[in-house]
């Protein structure tokens, strides 16, 4: 029998772009894609689905954020994680396979909780956040610090085979809005708790399908490219998204009214630049630079979290000095001051609030609990200034 000749591509790869096929949409940009920059945070099922999206696209920058690892249990709805994966972190990996999939892509990654570990002014640099979250705490930590600085974010939540997805625009739906007593008094209580647990520790499992995880999380994207492209007003902002996919149903319905007095609204004024300040300079460097900058005898830092000073045990009450943020004060960590097993520890003395009198002036931002490029809420006698340590920009790898 002849032998059929073999088709090979081999040598035509260097002649083709990676989006020559989304060329022929008639209103495809390709310079405005590859401008893009998109914050993911969450990379877990979900995320997965998100971000192998935003790689096929060819979005030009992505900021993955996730503090959680892989275990065996991801592999069954996480198409970017193997077996040999678990025990690692999975923004880390995530990341990995975005740049095995498109080598196009700028990519990074940070291991970090979205309240306390990522400054406000990444959010700053980005066009559009998607949220790949389980839990009520994380999502209104994005939605307050979105709007902080007049960004649109998009949510997307699976369980079973059901979804629903939300674009929260300023001015337009806010999530904390929408939220009823129940879900508000669960969160209250997850944040002022009065031990030392993760504000957004999650409580159990909840079961999800790959299906599901595909049709929110490639909704999500579209609804990303919305707001990349400026065509907000085709977008999902102010209508809520439902899917039941055991009975193929879509729902949606408006979102509700704009609560006047919801804290999530207040936008940031002006904010100033420290190009010379980053999160590895001292607090004496940064009360320097404020007195000349803000013309300000004593300016006083306020803390995103409070900054623990003691730990003391529950039960034999021993005192442990120490000088760390709340929610990085992890089980792992605070096992170092056990002396009986499983004994709680409690907080008994901290501050939020640091001026001239601080104990420690040499101790550095990060140190403090403060991320790269945070945005610090200063008072002054004239009232509050917001400061960005924009010395951190080349934390940014875009």
């Amino acid at each position: 029998m002849e032998e059929k000749p073999k088709i090979t591509l081999e040598g035509k790869k260097e002649n083709k772009q990676w989006d020559e096929v989304y060329k022929l949409i008639s209103w495809w940009d390709t310079e405005k894609i590859q401008a893009a920059k998109v914050m993911v945070v969450g990379a877990g099922a979900l995320g997965n689905e998100v971000l192998k999206n935003l790689a096929l696209l060819n979005i030009g920058y992505i900021m993955i954020i996730d503090f959680d690892t892989i275990e065996y249990s991801n592999l069954s709805r996480s198409v970017l994680f193997r077996e040999a994966d678990c025990g690692r972190r999975k923004a880390e990996v995530a990341a990995e396979r975005v740049r095995e999939i498109n080598p196009n892509v700028k990519v990074q990654h940070l291991y970090g909780d979205i309240g306390i570990d990522i400054g406000l002014g990444v959010f700053r640099r980005m066009d559009v956040v998607i949220g790949c979250l389980d839990n009520r705490v994380a999502r209104l930590y994005i939605n307050r610090l979105s709007h902080k600085v007049g960004k649109t974010w998009v949510d997307g939540a699976i369980e079973n085979l059901a979804g629903q997805l939300d674009v929260f625009k300023p001015g337009t739906s806010c999530y904390e809005c929408q939220l009823d007593e129940r879900e508000m008094s669960i969160i209250r209580d997850r944040m002022s708790c009065p031990d030392i647990a993760r504000r957004n520790a999650n409580f159990g499992r909840i079961p999800t399908t790959p299906i599901s995880s595909s049709i929110i999380g490639a909704m999500q994207v579209q609804e990303a490219l919305k707001v990349i492209y400026g065509n907000e007003d085709k977008s999902q902002a102010g209508t809520r998204f439902k899917y039941d996919g055991m009975h193929n149903m879509f729902l949606q319905y408006p979102s509700g009214a704009l609560d006047e007095d919801c804290p999530s609204h207040a936008k940031l004024p002006e904010i100033v630049e420290a190009k010379a300040i980053s999160h590895q300079n001292t607090f004496a460097e940064l009360m320097t630079w404020l007195k000349e900058n803000l013309k300000e005898e004593n300016p006083k830092l306020h803390l995103e979290d409070e900054l623990v000073l003691e730990l003391t045990t529950a039960k034999t009450e021993v005192s442990f000095p120490v000088m760390k943020i709340r929610g990085h004060l992890s089980d792992e960590f605070l096992s170092k001051f056990d002396r009986e097993p499983g004994e709680d520890m409690m907080i008994t003395e901290s501050i939020q609030v640091l001026d001239k009198d601080f104990v420690k002036p040499e101790i550095a931002l990060h140190d403090l609990g403060i991320p790269p490029l945070q945005v610090l809420t200063v008072e002054t006698s004239k009232g509050f200034s917001f400061v960005e340590l924009t010395g951190d920009e080349n934390t940014l790898e875009f």
